[in-house]
C-alpha cells in the first residue's frame, strides 16, 4: 500500500511560531507556540525544531519556512529577523536538513503569503497579482505568470520602505500612522469606528487615502490583475475602504484600475500553507 506524502510549514514569528503538516492540499494537524523573541539564536532554533518533532514523519517530503527577514534562497541562510534580535545570520536550511535529512526551503513571511493565495486562497484563478500585508508593518509578495518573483536579494516587495512625504510608505500605511501620529493602536481605533466615533473614521479616511497612493505605486510598477490584502489592519477595511479607492482612482490610468480587483485575505493558517507550497 502506497502512503501519500505530506509537507511540513512553518511560520517564524516574533509573536508565535506555528508549524502543520499538509496532505492534498489539507492541514492534518497544526501546532504553535509562544516564540521566545528575547532568546539566543539556538533557543529559538529549538523552539522550532521542537514543534517540527511533532508533526513530521516517514511521508514527508520537505519543510518550507515562512520568516520575517530578507534571505539568502540559495543557502538558506536567514539575515536580519525582524522581532528576534538574536537571528542576525542564522543557516537554517542546513541546520535543518542535516536533522530531518530531507528538503528543507526558506523564504520570506509576505512571500509565502503570496504563495498560500495562489494556491490555497483568494489568487487560485490569477496569474499576475500582488499581495499586501497590512499590520505593525507593510510587507508584499509577487506573482507574475503564476510564479513567485523575489528579486535578486529576495528583496522585491518592499514598497513600504519608498519615501513617501516625510517618512516612507510603512509609516503611513501601517500601524505605526495610528500610533505615531495618534498614540492609538489599531484595534482600539476600530472600536471607536464602529461606535460613529467622528476622530476614528477621519483618522481611517486618512489612512485609506494613504494606502490608495501606496497601491497606485503597486498597480504603476506591477500592474496587477488582483491586489490581496491581509494582515490585522485590513480587519478594518469598511471604514478606510471609500478613501482608499477613491485614492487610487484618482492615481492610475482608467484602464488599470477598470481591469483590477482587490479582495480580502479569508483563508485561514494561509503562511503555513504558502511555507508548504516552497518545494
Amino acid at each position: 500500500m502506497l502512503c501519500s506524502m505530506n509537507f511540513i510549514g512553518v511560520d517564524i514569528g516574533g509573536t508565535k511560531i506555528e508549524a502543520a503538516q499538509i496532505s492534498n492540499h489539507k492541514i492534518l494537524q497544526l501546532l504553535s507556540v509562544k516564540t521566545n523573541s528575547a532568546g539566543s539564536e539556538s533557543e529559538v532554533v529549538s523552539q522550532v525544531t521542537k514543534l517540527i518533532d511533532q508533526v513530521v514523519d516517514k511521508n514527508t517530503k520537505s519543510i518550507g519556512v515562512a520568516v520575517p527577514a530578507i534571505v539568502d534562497l540559495e543557502q538558506g541562510i536567514v539575515l536580519e529577523t525582524v522581532n528576534i534580535p538574536s537571528w542576525k545570520k542564522v543557516p537554517l536550511k542546513k541546520i535543518l536538513e542535516k536533522k530531518y535529512k530531507i528538503p528543507v526551503f526558506i523564504n520570506n513571511d509576505a512571500n509565502c503569503f503570496a504563495l498560500g493565495e495562489k494556491h490555497f486562497g483568494a489568487g487560485r484563478n490569477f496569474k499576475n497579482m500582488v499581495v499586501i500585508t497590512i499590520g505593525t508593518g507593510l510587507g508584499a509578495g509577487i506573482i507574475i505568470n503564476d510564479k513567485l518573483y523575489v528579486g535578486h536579494n529576495c528583496g522585491a516587495g518592499e514598497f513600504g520602505e519608498v519615501v513617501f512625504k516625510d517618512h516612507n510608505f510603512e509609516y503611513y500605511c501601517s500601524g505605526k500612522f495610528f500610533q505615531q501620529e495618534y498614540k492609538l493602536n489599531g484595534e482600539e481605533l476600530l472600536k471607536r469606528a464602529k461606535q460613529g466615533d467622528k476622530k476614528a473614521l477621519t483618522i481611517f479616511s486618512a489612512f485609506g487615502e494613504h494606502v490608495g497612493k501606496m497601491l497606485a505605486l503597486v498597480v504603476h510598477t506591477y500592474d496587477p490583475e488582483l491586489i490581496i490584502l491581509g494582515g490585522s489592519v485590513s480587519k478594518s477595511f469598511p471604514y478606510f475602504e471609500r478613501s482608499m479607492k477613491e485614492s487610487l482612482k484618482n492615481l492610475v490610468y482608467a484602464r488599470s484600475y477598470a481591469g483590477l480587483k482587490i479582495k480580502f485575505s479569508n483563508t485561514k493558517n494561509i503562511v503555513v500553507l504558502g511555507a508548504a507550497s516552497l518545494s
